[in-house]
């Protein structure tokens, strides 16, 4: 579909020359026209499902990289992208060995790590005295 047919249903259906403009309403009223022509949403595909087709072997690590990536809000290409940036090698999750499997679970469990943040263990006001002041020694 043009860009031009497109704006021209917006307008139609909606009222609006951007679907940037819409609201809900105006959302759900493109969406009914176009289910109107025939349109069926996509269904989304799991890019994780190859992990259960993976070695034995393997799928714990894979399962584990998937954990932190979905964590992250990142997807299988981000997890490839960190891999090829640490190695120089541009390999699809399901092609690397167990040694490189293991290397990209440290690397995205540290970058996670990175990116959160860090929230103090005990956040009392007395944790930063050490043993003897909190006695009452010394």
């Amino acid at each position: 579909m043009s860009d031009d047919a497109y704006r021209d249903i917006l307008w139609s259906v909606a009222r609006v020359k951007s679907a940037g403009d819409l609201d809900q309403a105006g959302r759900n009223k493109v969406l009914d026209h176009f289910r109107s022509c025939g349109w069926k949403p996509v269904q989304k595909i799991n890019e994780w499902a190859f992990i259960d087709k993976a070695a034995p072997d393997r799928r714990p690590l894979l399962r584990k990289i998937c954990a932190v990536c979905r964590s992250m809000k990142v997807g299988k290409a981000y997890a490839e992208g960190a891999a090829k940036r640490q190695t120089g090698i541009d390999r699809k999750l399901e092609l690397m060995d167990q040694g490189q499997l293991w290397i990209l679970a440290g690397i995205l469990e540290r970058t996670k790590q990175h990116k959160e943040p860090s929230i103090s263990p005990n956040p009392s006001p007395a944790s930063g005295r050490g043993k003897s002041a909190a006695k009452g020694e010394g």
